[in-house]
């Protein structure tokens, strides 16, 4: 049996309190897309980069990309091309609209399952890695998402962390400039402690880069693992790829779900 409490800070994912991160953040720093993003800097110059991994569920991405709007806040939405989750052609609409709001697309990619003994280059990438990168960004351009600029990494390994600023001339979300500073609300709990507390305290930072996942988010607040399920239950969690898939995003849903799962 897996612990369903994960060490970090999750006691408010509604979208009020989301609005106040987002103010908070414009008052302190210039908000920029991760496109956007440059190795120099202008003297005093306070930049914040707003990202989000698109894991499960593109609806939930919709309803905060029309939040930042509304706010005149830009970020940058990373989707991955292949996943059991949701699929991009079928949700093409949905994609287009987060442009409409003024919002990045980008690449999330998943390099996991590429096993390969191949030396890795210096961006850290092995070639059928690199190939699989190029696929990824192809795949969104014929989506109408054109030009691909930035990526960043599903699962990432120790390898690709801290890594060149671009890869293949996208922006590598996972560069060390990008990471100096850096919070996140990965497997549903900010590590660092309240965000908003993470950010006032970063408030000298050159960079901020700050990470959601639309799936932990919305109206009201509710805990991590009833946020999950809500979403996570509509799947077919029988399917291997499927149920692998939907616990490594959150390890302590496979208690909910392995008494009742068909192994095939």
């Amino acid at each position: 049996m897996r612990n369903a409490d994960l060490e970090g800070w999750a006691e408010d994912f509604s979208y009020d309190y989301y609005r106040t991160l987002l103010e908070t953040l414009q008052a302190i720093f210039e908000l920029r897309t991760l496109s956007e993003y440059r190795p120099d800097r202008l003297a005093g110059a306070r930049v914040a980069f707003v990202r989000h991994d698109v894991d499960v569920c593109l609806e939930r991405a919709v309803e905060m990309a029309e939040l930042e709007y509304e706010l005149g806040v830009r970020s940058t939405y990373m989707v991955l091309p292949d996943t059991p989750l949701y699929d991009l052609e079928e949700e093409r609409d949905l994609l287009h609209l987060i442009q409409e709001f003024g919002h990045e697309i980008a690449l999330h990619c998943d390099l996991s399952g590429v096993e390969s003994d191949e030396p890795v280059s210096l961006d850290g990438l092995a070639p059928s890695e690199r190939r699989r990168v190029d696929a990824g960004r192809r795949h969104l351009e014929e989506l109408g998402i054109d030009p691909v600029t930035s990526v960043s990494f599903h699962r990432p390994s120790e390898r690709v962390l801290e890594g060149p600023r671009t890869i293949d001339g996208m922006v590598n979300a996972y560069n060390p400039d990008l990471l100096s500073t850096y919070v996140s609300d990965s497997s549903g709990r900010w590590r660092e402690g309240d965000p908003l507390e993470s950010i006032l305290e970063s408030a000298d930072a050159e960079r901020l880069q700050v990470l959601t996942h639309p799936v932990w988010w919305g109206t009201e607040h509710e805990p991590p693992l009833e946020r999950f399920a809500a979403v996570a239950d509509r799947f077919d969690a029988s399917d291997p790829r499927t149920y692998e898939e939907l616990v490594s995003i959150y390890a302590p849903y496979a208690e909910r779900i392995d008494t009742d799962r068909v192994l095939v």
